[in-house]
C-alpha cells in the first residue's frame, strides 16, 4: 500500500544539518518503496503544513530539541497523524541524559558515576565536587544536546570553567562523567519485533568520538559486527534492549556503550530515539551487515508509525498507517 508521507527534517536545533541530511536520504528511499513524499523543513508553520497536506503518517527524521524531544510527538497526536519512533514520554525523558540516567540506575543498568552542574552554580564548588566525587580525567556534556556538541575532555580541576562555559550557552545543566578508557560500542533496535542489530565498534584515529568524528570522512572507523565474544556481544545486545524498553522507546532507537578496558565492565553512555540516517551514520552500517538494506531499515520504520495516545476515548490510540 503507498502513503502519502511527510518526512520532518531540519529544524531549530543545533543538530539541523545533520538532520536535513537524515531527512533526504530517507526521503529518497521511501520513494524508492513507492510512496509519496512531502518534505517538511520544520519551522513554526509546521501545523499550517500538515493540516494543508494531510498525510497518512510523519516520519520522523528531526535530532535534538523540538523535534527529538516529545515536542512535535505532542502536535502529532493532537492532530491525529500517525508517526513514526518513540512517543512524548519517552521521547521527552531519554533526549534528558540526566533523567535518562536515573531510570537506567533504578532498573540496575549500569551507567557512568556523574555530577550534574546547574548554572549559576559556583564554578569553584563545583570543581571541588567533581574532584571530590570523581577522579579526572572527566567528560563535560550539555544535558540535553547530541551530536557530541559542546562535549570537552576535562584533565584537571582548571579545564572545568570553559568546559562550563560552553555548555551553558546551549544549556541550564552540565553533566561531569568519569571518564571510561575503554572500547565504545553501538547497538541499534529496530521495528515492531525489537530487532536488536549486530554490535557495532566505534575506532576514532584521534581523541574522542566527537562531532568532526561522526561526520566527517576518514577520521573514525567502523567494525561490525565488533571483535567481541559470544557471550560479551549477547550480553551487550541484552543490556541495549533492557534499556529501549526500561525507557518505553518504540520503532528505532541506538544504544551507546562503554566497554572498559581491564575489566569488560559495560556502561551505557545513552540512548538515540531518531538515530541519524546519513551516509555515515551507525543504524544503516549495522543493518546492512545484518542483511538489511537501507530501504528495509525505513520500511520497518515507517510500518510502526502509528498514534501512541487515545485522546478521542475510542481506540484511537491504536490507529496506524502500515504499509502492506
Amino acid at each position: 500500500m503507498s502513503l502519502k508521507v511527510a518526512v520532518l527534517m531540519g529544524g531549530m536545533s543545533s543538530e539541523r544539518e545533520v538532520s536535513l541530511n537524515t531527512g533526504k536520504a530517507i526521503a529518497e528511499a521511501l520513494r524508492d518503496l513507492g510512496h509519496s513524499v512531502v518534505e517538511v523543513d520544520l519551522g513554526r508553520n509546521l501545523p499550517r503544513v500538515l493540516w494543508t497536506e494531510d498525510p497518512d503518517a510523519a516520519f520522523i527524521a528531526l535530532h535534538g530539541r523540538g523535534g527529538e524531544d516529545g515536542s512535535v510527538q505532542g502536535l502529532l497526536e493532537i492532530m491525529g497523524i500517525p508517526y513514526t519512533g518513540s512517543g512524548i514520554l519517552a521521547s521527552a525523558v531519554t533526549i534528558d541524559k540526566v533523567v535518562t540516567k536515573k531510570i537506567l540506575r533504578f532498573h540496575g543498568i549500569p551507567v557512568v558515576e556523574d555530577v550534574v552542574v546547574s548554572k549559576g552554580d559556583s564554578c569553584e564548588d563545583s570543581a571541588a565536587t567533581v574532584s571530590s566525587d570523581l577522579s579526572f580525567p572527566v567528560m563535560v556534556k550539555p544535558a540535553m544536546e547530541g551530536s557530541s556538541i559542546a562535549i570537552t575532555e576535562v584533565r584537571e580541576p582548571g579545564g572545568l570553567k570553559e568546559a562550563f562555559d560552553d555548555v551553558f550557552k546551549i544549556d541550564d545543566r552540565a553533566l561531569v562523567e568519569k571518564f571510561i578508557r575503554g572500547r565504545l560500542l553501538t547497538v541499534g533496535i529496530l521495528g515492531r519485533e525489537k530487532k536488536v542489530l549486530p554490535v557495532l565498534e566505534i575506532k576514532t584515529k584521534e581523541g574522542f568520538y566527537d562531532y568532526r568524528a561522526k561526520y566527517q570522512p576518514g577520521f573514525t572507523e567502523y567494525e561490525v559486527p565488533a571483535r567481541l565474544s559470544e557471550e560479551l556481544a549477547e550480553s551487550t545486545r541484552d543490556i541495549s534492549l533492557r534499556t529501549f524498553e526500561y525507557l518505553d522507546c518504540e520503532g528505532v532507537a541506538r544504544v551507546d556503550l562503554m566497554l572498559e578496558s581491564g575489566t569488560e565492565n559495560l556502561f551505557v553512555l545513552e540512548i538515540n530515539t531518531m538515530p541519524g540516517m546519513t551516509a555515515m551514520s551507525l543504524i544503516p552500517k549495522a543493518a546492512n551487515a545484518a542483511g538489511i538494506s537501507f530501504e528495509e531499515v525505513v520500511a520497518l520504520i515507517l510500518e510502526g508509525a502509528r498514534l501512541k495516545i487515545d485522546l478521542e476515548g475510542d481506540g484511537g490510540a491504536e490507529k496506524t498507517q502500515t504499509p502492506s
